[in-house]
């Protein structure tokens, strides 16, 4: 499979290279050693996806000139640039233009529902409250979004809104573009490997500068401190086998949908400067992935609309077995027990379809279809035919589906019915396979995105992290389009927060 299977969303990740946001490292711009820092800055923040982009947002809008974002990949934007950009809130200005009842209560409840009442309550509460909050950001930055409001799986609303570019990159590059003409600084293959400590303090970061993931080598090393502290930002380890099968070894063998540098280094210098852990062995999977492309490409975004317009069947027996629009981690265990009846010459995985109409106006659905993970079928008995699918039992299914959407009958798995698509031929299908799609565990932070001690259970001080790295928000399982604005609050609170000190040190 090459890769163009997630051509929509790396698209954009190869215009931000294009662009010159990929440029080749730049040397430090202080020569000079400062404090026995090579040099300093007013803030530092490692990663430059969501949460270290709305960290420097927020430190821009508190007054800073002096903000630094490391990255250590050759592009920036990380996992960001590639995941479809959906972002769930509730309260939003389009969704109050649609006349959609929403609460930060009803959002919480969600959240503790998905999270199996695991979430840190404190946590859930700030997310929610603040989620609101990040729209200003979105449109002083020039974000374009679709004139819609979609539900996602386990979501008692429509809440999330969509980039016009259906990627996390129509996000991230307005908001890069935004930080540049402000005078944020930011610096590529610079690979942070532990954090510079003093008196109990965060005092800078040591890097690997010139930094080349593919075989580990860089330039040179270097030290770099901070006036205020330093945001950690390095999202989740996805891609880090070791990481995973020491953590979760019932996971070591799942593809990944993150991009190749979501490795574990920066975890383990959080925990080796006394960062508190939570939740280390916890991770999400991701239903709506999909054997036939690599990672999450454009069928994992086709895959929301067919879940929710379509249904989703076990071919051996042509009946559902799931709410099509449950929770990640519930559809993802219905689906491995699906595969869970494979043979040994061949893998049972289950079947999501729609009709014609869902294609209309689905995200992800045209390159999906070109690229081989969607499949056309004229009619009811080409379907099964491809499938192997028993006939009888498949047009049952559909009909007894139709008088679901029609009224007539209910819902045995109560999957909540936006739109009421009935199913007809022509049917779009695409074969399903749950992949390690989340780092739910991570470091310890308070509702102020203050690192936790392990030590003392008080913040550690002059250290913040944001996003991924982080655990608490959101429990067992999180909802759809929740790490994007997860990334979003608590960078956001973490820059205004790590701004402060400037003034307060002086």
């Amino acid at each position: 499979m090459n890769n163009s299977n997630l051509v929509k969303r790396r698209s954009l990740l190869q215009g931000f290279v294009a662009g010159g946001l990929a440029a080749a490292f730049s040397g430090p711009s202080h020569a000079a050693e400062v404090n026995g820092f090579d040099e300093v800055h007013d803030i530092v923040i490692v990663g430059s996806g969501f949460a270290g982009l709305a960290t420097a947002y927020s430190a821009v809008k508190a007054g800073l000139k002096d903000i630094l974002i490391l990255e250590k990949m050759e592009a920036f934007g990380g996992n960001s640039c590639l995941c479809g950009g959906l972002m769930s809130l509730p309260l939003s200005p389009k969704q109050k233009s649609k006349g959609i009842k929403d609460s930060v209560e009803m959002m919480m409840a969600d959240m503790y529902k998905a999270g199996r009442g695991f979430n840190h309550p404190e946590l859930a509460r700030k997310f929610a409250s603040d989620a609101p909050g990040v729209c200003a950001m979105l449109d002083e930055c020039g974000v374009q979004l679709k004139d819609k409001v979609i539900r996602l799986g386990g979501h008692s609303a429509p809440r999330a809104l969509v980039p016009e570019a259906a990627s996390g990159g129509g996000i991230v590059i307005p908001i890069h573009k935004w930080l540049k003409a402000h005078g944020v600084k930011f610096q590529n293959r610079t690979q942070v490997t532990e954090l510079v400590l003093s008196d109990g303090k965060v005092k800078g970061v040591q890097c690997n500068v010139g930094y080349n993931w593919n075989d580990g080598t860089s330039a040179k090393t270097a030290r770099i401190g901070t006036r205020s502290a330093v945001v950690v930002c390095t999202g989740g380890w996805g891609q880090d086998n070791d990481f995973i099968k020491t953590t979760m070894p019932a996971y070591a063998l799942l593809e990944c949908t993150s991009q190749p540098g979501a490795t574990a280094e920066m975890l383990r210098g959080l925990l080796k400067a006394g960062a508190l852990p939570t939740m280390l062995d916890m991770y999400q999977l991701g239903p709506w992935a999909s054997p036939d492309e690599k990672g999450a490409g454009p069928g994992s975004f086709f895959a929301d609309y067919a879940f929710a317009e379509g249904i989703s069947i076990n071919p051996k027996t042509g009946r559902r077995y799931m709410n099509e629009l449950a929770d990640r981690r519930t559809r993802a265990e219905a689906e491995l027990k699906v595969l869970g009846e494979s043979e040994k010459d061949k893998i049972n995985y289950p079947i999501a379809f729609c009709s014609e109409k869902t294609t209309e106006h689905a995200e992800g659905f045209k390159a999906a279809y070109r690229d081989g993970c969607v499949f056309r079928h004229a009619t009811v008995e080409d379907l099964a035919k491809n499938y192997e699918i028993p006939l009888p039992a498949l047009k049952q299914q559909i009909a007894e589906y139709n008088e679901i959407v029609a009224g007539k009958r209910k819902d045995p798995f109560e999957k909540p019915l936006d739109v009421k698509q009935k199913l007809e031929a022509p049917f779009y299908s695409m074969r399903l396979t749950p992949k390690l799609h989340y780092c739910m565990g991570g470091i310890a932070i308070t509702p102020k995105a203050e690192v936790i001690s392990v030590e003392t259970l008080k913040p550690i001080p002059d250290l913040y992290a944001a996003g991924e790295v982080t655990g608490g928000v959101h429990g067992m399982d999180r909802l759809g389009g929740c790490s994007s604005v997860d990334c979003l609050v608590f960078g956001l609170e973490a820059g205004k927060n790590a701004a402060a000190l400037v003034g307060a040190k002086e």
